[in-house]
């Protein structure tokens, strides 16, 4: 594909801020249906009823309505979509929508120089769109050329590579230090420049699909090689301890550190246990054009 989305969960984007890439547009029911997958991929297939507002149920697109934006609508005019007055960040008008009955529709709040309109478009886990106000911390939807999706949710190695197939994807793997260098973009762009805790915490690496051989008595033998057992074709920066370097093979009664985890501070590998829960990156299977 030559869109490629990510999806962030803790650090919420404000309209406009300066990423350099854009928040993704959405022209076509297929579209739409690629950003339901990547809300469900990122928070779960269930949508929460009682709370149909709550966070995880809606991200945002790169959706504004820049005319006729300062006003309460009429009774008529609700849930009307005119496409001349909506315009995504690239400039580009819309020209497909799939609102929730009665929406777009416009309310405000605040007063004065603190007024606010609703203008902007955000999405939820079931592919209807709302009207929102820019200020609400929402998790967003980003285009880019690139074929890595990090995910923010933390689970464990195995879980990830279920989740990254059960929507068509692959969990990531590295075979070069353009894709390392792709990674490592992707992974600070969904979750952020600065690091949670200390160097360790969890939340500091991202789980990918790199493994290590096992022997038949279950003993790593210091082989890595892709979770499909296909070879690593290039030499990665593992990380450096004080006293030791990675991968190191410690072994604890629940096993051997035998899978990676990818560090988005400076895209440096690490041996790792299986069972902790980390964010994850999955990829696209084909892709029409190329990071740069």
């Amino acid at each position: 594909s030559d869109r490629s989305s990510g999806i962030n969960a803790e650090w919420p984007l404000r309209p406009g801020t300066n990423t350099g890439i854009e928040l993704a547009s959405v022209q076509s029911q297929e579209e739409n249906s690629d950003i339901v997958s990547l809300l469900r991929l990122g928070f779960g297939v269930k949508f929460d009823h009682t709370k149909p507002y709550k966070y995880g149920n809606w991200a945002y697109i790169g959706l504004s309505k820049r005319y006729n934006n300062d006003r309460p609508l009429k009774k008529s005019e609700k849930g009307v979509f005119n496409p001349d007055d909506w315009y995504y960040t690239t400039n580009v008008k819309a020209k497909y929508s799939h609102f929730h009955r009665q929406m777009p529709d416009q309310q405000s709040k605040g007063k004065g120089d603190r007024k606010e309109w609703q203008n902007w478009i955000q999405v939820n886990r079931k592919g209807r769109w709302d009207d929102t106000y820019s200020s609400k911390s929402l998790p967003y939807i980003c285009e880019y050329c690139g074929k890595y999706i990090v995910l923010s949710k933390h689970v464990k190695w195995t879980k990830a590579k279920e989740h990254c197939e059960s929507f068509g994807l692959e969990f990531a793997t590295v075979s070069s230090k353009e894709d390392n260098a792709e990674l490592l973009f992707a992974a600070k762009l969904s979750l952020g420049e600065e690091l949670g805790g200390r160097r360790f915490n969890n939340s500091n690496w991202v789980w990918i699909g790199e493994t290590e051989v096992m022997s038949e008595d279950g003993v790593g033998t210091e082989e890595w090689v892709h979770h499909d057992g296909t070879e690593i074709p290039f030499d990665p920066v593992w990380y450096k301890r004080p006293k030791n370097h990675q991968p190191d093979n410690w072994i604890l009664p629940r096993g051997e550190q035998r899978v990676v985890a990818f560090s988005r501070e400076n895209g440096h590998w690490d041996d790792s246990f299986p069972h902790k829960k980390r964010p994850f990156a999955c990829m696209c299977p084909k892709r029409n054009c190329h990071f740069n």
